[in-house]
């Protein structure tokens, strides 16, 4: 495998890194995990790997056509609902709940959701 996408960072983000042929990339573009990308010197070394970081959600709204945001929407949507036990649900609301809802999704704290470290 030349490239391997990483949207979660932290230690998940090591296993793709054994896929990776010589001079392959991982491309990191996500900050779901608490923790650093721990990965050995060797690594990187051993495979002549390149590490790159992408801001592709902040640039994804205004760069991309508006076919291919729509694409991207209707593949998520079509993936997400058999993908449901891979990720944590902090709680689930019906529409009389939305100022609830909004009130918890904006509370700092939660996986996946901290500031950028400076």
């Amino acid at each position: 495998m030349s490239v391997a996408f990483d949207p979660i960072g932290g230690k998940p983000a090591e296993h793709p890194l054994d896929l990776l042929a010589p001079g392959g990339k991982p491309v990191g573009y996500g900050l779901v995990a608490e923790e650093p990308i721990s990965v050995h010197a060797s690594t990187p070394l051993r495979k002549s790997l390149t590490l790159r970081g992408e801001n592709v959600v902040g640039r994804w709204p205004t760069e991309a056509p508006t076919e291919r945001r729509a694409s991207d929407v209707a593949t998520a949507k079509r993936l997400a609902p058999g993908l449901t036990d891979q990720f944590d649900v902090a709680a689930t609301y019906g529409l009389d709940g939305l100022t609830d809802a909004v009130e918890h999704a904006v509370r700092p704290g939660k996986v996946g959701t901290r500031p950028h470290p400076p």
